[in-house]
């Protein structure tokens, strides 16, 4: 459940281009069933992992059973195939019915290629709207229209050892000034204030994530990771800031010695007791539980928090990072009224709290967490709530923005750069972007 690292340049320039072709126009008609529901419907999907593959197939087939005029042609592939193939598709202008997508800038380029419906109609002031998380449907909304169905939330927060920190007398921290002295409290009593590793970047990614959020002002963030900051985009102070950030909890809260080593090993040193806590998805919680290998000792003995706001900071200090995988529907679908109905069944509130029940992730349908057997996940929903969500870096931004960005992070945590220095690699890759005419 990682986000996109990189969007291929093949598939942003197609989706910019629209391949040259008319805007594809959508009217309430397009989403109105004449009937009982029929027909055939594709989906391609990347959740081909077995642990969640039964659950969309028993959708699909109680969906069948339900509507026996209707056939569902389910598709999973894992992420980079997912990304390879969709790529294809679009060339190609054959899309499935439905699709699945990434939110934000991934899936702005299908939104501004005409190639996702617009659902504005169906999702803006309903019933079915309404039953969204807000946050969830911001993700996939763009230029005022809702063009994507959001499914799940997820957000990273900071799980920790209870017992870690009772013994190095420690509450959760309310600043990060306060998170920064309680690792030093920590490392005082002998354990990792957080375990990290970093060996493919993307944990890097959702720090600066929530970093950048917190540092610069909302409306200069969208518009440089948009690619819309011209000779200013990435020249607010906030950058800076947001790398020394990184740089501070590097020092002060990781273990000595590099930060190679893969998420998953510095995830054992946490639920092991050799590290106090690790910065997680609440998708992992389900890591975090006996079922999931976590001993018994740990598994009934953590919590978690947010990571706690900058005092100054120019950002928003509610800042979360995380984000919402959503499916879309092809624009040229000739059976959007049905690919709409079966969404709805997809994401009905029965559904949502069986995800949340089958899966262990939270549905970005409100209300559901008390649905789950996973400890946090009610509290989680409500964290996720009372939050400003940041999307994930590498789906918010340009690839061409992205790549040096999460080069830079790795540099400043190896200190081989200052971060006076790193933000100068990102606004080089900004430069590109543009020199190259990659544009929002």
């Amino acid at each position: 459940m990682r986000p996109a690292a990189v969007i291929s340049v093949c598939l942003l320039t197609l989706l910019l281009t629209a391949c040259g072709q008319a805007p594809i126009r959508t009217t309430p008609d397009d989403f109105t069933l004449s009937g009982r529901p029929s027909g055939h419907l594709t989906v391609l999907e990347k959740w081909a992992d077995p642990e969640y593959a039964p659950y969309f197939e028993e959708v699909a087939r109680a969906y069948e059973k339900r509507n026996p005029d209707v056939t569902i042609e389910l598709q999973a592939v894992g992420d980079q195939p997912y990304k390879d193939r969709i790529a294809v598709l679009a060339a190609a202008r054959d899309l499935p019915d439905i699709y699945f997508s990434w939110p934000g800038r991934y899936a702005g380029k299908f939104a501004d290629g005409k190639m996702a419906a617009d659902l504005t109609s169906q999702l803006k002031n309903t019933a079915w709207g309404r039953s969204f998380e807000p946050e969830a449907l911001d993700a996939f909304t763009f230029r005022g229209r809702i063009h994507g169905v959001p499914l799940d939330m997820d957000a990273k927060v900071l799980a920790y050892n209870k017992r870690i920190f009772a013994e190095a007398g420690v509450r959760e921290p309310r600043s990060f000034p306060a998170l920064l002295t309680a690792c030093d409290r920590i490392k005082r009593a002998g354990y990792v204030p957080i375990a990290f590793g970093n060996q493919y970047g993307w944990p890097a990614g959702h720090l600066l994530t929530q970093f950048n959020a917190m540092e610069v002002p909302p409306a200069v963030l969208a518009r440089d990771y948009a690619g819309r900051g011209g000779n200013d985009a990435f020249h607010h102070p906030g950058y800076v800031r947001a790398l020394e950030d990184l740089r501070r909890l590097r020092q002060r809260c990781f273990a000595p010695g590099g930060t190679s080593m893969s998420h998953e090993a510095a995830q054992a040193r946490l639920v092991y007791g050799k590290a106090a806590m690790q910065y997680v998805e609440t998708l992992e919680f389900s890591y975090l539980s006996e079922a999931g290998g976590a001993p018994k000792s740990f598994a009934h003995d953590w919590d978690f928090f947010a990571l706690p706001a900058i005092p100054g900071a120019a950002g928003s200090a509610r800042a979360l990072a995380g984000g919402t995988d959503g499916l879309m529907v092809s624009g040229n679908s000739p059976d959007k009224a049905l690919a709409v109905d079966f969404l709805r069944f997809l994401t009905s509130r029965t559904r949502a709290r069986a995800l949340v029940h089958d899966l262990g992730w939270l549905s970005s349908v409100k209300d559901t967490a008390d649905a789950g057997t996973l400890r946090g996940l009610p509290k989680a929903q409500r964290t996720i709530a009372g939050h400003d969500m940041a999307v994930w870096l590498d789906t918010a931004a340009d690839d061409t923005i992205v790549n040096p960005y999460l080069s830079a992070a790795e540099s400043v945590l190896s200190g081989r750069m200052t971060p006076q220095r790193a933000i100068v690699e990102v606004r080089r890759g900004a430069e590109k972007g543009r020199r190259f005419g990659v544009r929002p």
